[in-house]
C-alpha cells in the first residue's frame, strides 16, 4: 500500500489542489451566502468518489505487482482488464521492437556459428598436412615440438567447434545409452599424445556402467578435466576415472594429482571466465571458460557436476548421472 501511494503521490497531490480550489471557488464567489454545511457535504461526496476510485486503483495495481512476481511473460490479453488502451498499445509497440531485434541477433549468432563451423572444417585440411609434412622431418627434436603444436591446435580446433554450438545445444543433442567406459577412452584418446608426453599413469575403475546421455557433448565434458589436468600436473602425474553406484544415481569420479584447486577458488570455478590465481603466469594461460562450458552442458544433459573440495591431493570431480531412460523413452 504505501508503494503504492508513492507511486501515485502526484495524482494525490494534484487532487488534494483542486479540492482546495473547489472550497476557495466557492467561498470566494458565495461569501456570506455559502452555508458551511454544504460545502462539507460536498468535500465529503468529492473524497468519497475519490477514495472508492483508489481503492479500485490498488485493487488493479495490486494484482499486477503480483503477476509480475510470478516471474512469468505477461501477455497484453492479461492486462487488457487494468491499464488503458494507450498503455497497452505502446507495451505492444515495444514488445514488437524489442522481438525484432531478438530476432536478428538469433540470425547473426546462427550465421556466426554456421561460419566458425565452416571455417573449423576447411581449418583441418591445413592441419592434416602439416602432420604429413612433419612426418617426412628428419630433425627429432623440431618433429617432437611441431607435433606438440599440432596436436594443441587441433584441441583448440575442435573446443571452439563445440563451443559455439553450445549456445543452441538442443537441436544438437542425441539422448542414448552409453557405455561409460567408451567414453572415457574415448576422451582419454583425444589428448593420448599430451598424456603420453607427459608421462601420465591413467587408471579407469570402471567396468560394464551405462548412462543415458549424449556422447559427444560427455566426451567434450570429459575432455576439459583432461585437459586441466594435463596444464596443471606435477611430477608422476596420474588420472583416474572411477564409478560409484548409490541410491542417487551413478557417480563418475574424474581425479588427478595436480597442483589442485585452492579453497578461495573452488565457489567461482563454475564461473564464466573466472581464472583462478594458481599458475596464472605459467605456461599456460587460462580463459576460465572450460568449467563454465562443462557446467552448462550438464545443465542441458541432467548432469550434476561438482567439485570434491575434501580431497586434497589434487583434484577431483564427480559427475552425477540420474536414470532418466523413463523420461527420454529409451529402452533399456
Amino acid at each position: 500500500m504505501i508503494r503504492y501511494l508513492k507511486d501515485q503521490k502526484r495524482l494525490l497531490l494534484i487532487g488534494i489542489m483542486l479540492l482546495l480550489f473547489i472550497n476557495i471557488y466557492f467561498i470566494y464567489l458565495c461569501g456570506s451566502r455559502l452555508y458551511i454545511n454544504d460545502l462539507i457535504y460536498l468535500d465529503v461526496i468529492l473524497i468519497f468518489i475519490s477514495g472508492c476510485w483508489l481503492i479500485w486503483n490498488y485493487l488493479n495495481y495490486r494484482q499486477v505487482y503480483r503477476m509480475m512476481k510470478m516471474n512469468d511473460f505477461i501477455t497484453t490479453d492479461k492486462l487488457d482488464r487494468y491499464l488503458s488502451n494507450q498503455v497497452l498499445e505502446i507495451i505492444e509497440q515495444n514488445n514488437n521492437y524489442y522481438q525484432c531485434n531478438i530476432n536478428n541477433l538469433n540470425i547473426q549468432m546462427q550465421e556466426l556459428v554456421d561460419y566458425i563451423s565452416r571455417w573449423s572444417h576447411e581449418a583441418k585440411l591445413p592441419i592434416v598436412t602439416m602432420r604429413l609434412m612433419n612426418e617426412r622431418t628428419n630433425d627429432l627434436i623440431l618433429k617432437k615440438e611441431m607435433r606438440l603444436t599440432i596436436e594443441r591446435l587441433q584441441l583448440l580446433l575442435n573446443t571452439m567447434l563445440m563451443s559455439s554450438k553450445l549456445r543452441n545445444p538442443e537441436n544438437d543433442i542425441k539422448i542414448e545409452k552409453i557405455l561409460l567406459s567408451q567414453v572415457i577412452k574415448e576422451a582419454i584418446k583425444h589428448h593420448s599424445y599430451f598424456l603420453i608426453n607427459d608421462h601420465f599413469t591413467i587408471v579407469i575403475n570402471v567396468k560394464n556402467e551405462y548412462v543415458y546421455s549424449d556422447r559427444r557433448w560427455l566426451t567434450y565434458m570429459l575432455d576439459q578435466f583432461i585437459t586441466n589436468s594435463i596444464k596443471y600436473s606435477q611430477d608422476n602425474p596420474s588420472l583416474i576415472f572411477t564409478v560409484v553406484q548409490n541410491d542417487r544415481g551413478l557417480y563418475l569420479m574424474v581425479e588427478d594429482n595436480g597442483i589442485g584447486i585452492t579453497k578461495e577458488d573452488a565457489p567461482y570455478i563454475f564461473d564464466r571466465g573466472f581464472t583462478g590465481h594458481n599458475l596464472r603466469d605459467g605456461d599456460y594461460r587460462s580463459t576460465g571458460m572450460g568449467l563454465y562450458f562443462v557446467k552448462e552442458i550438464a545443465l542441458k544433459l541432467g548432469i550434476e557436476v561438482t567439485l570434491d573440495e575434501t580431497y586434497t591431493q589434487g583434484c577431483r570431480f564427480k559427475l552425477c548421472f540420474v536414470d532418466n531412460a523413463d523420461y527420454f523413452l529409451i529402452d533399456y
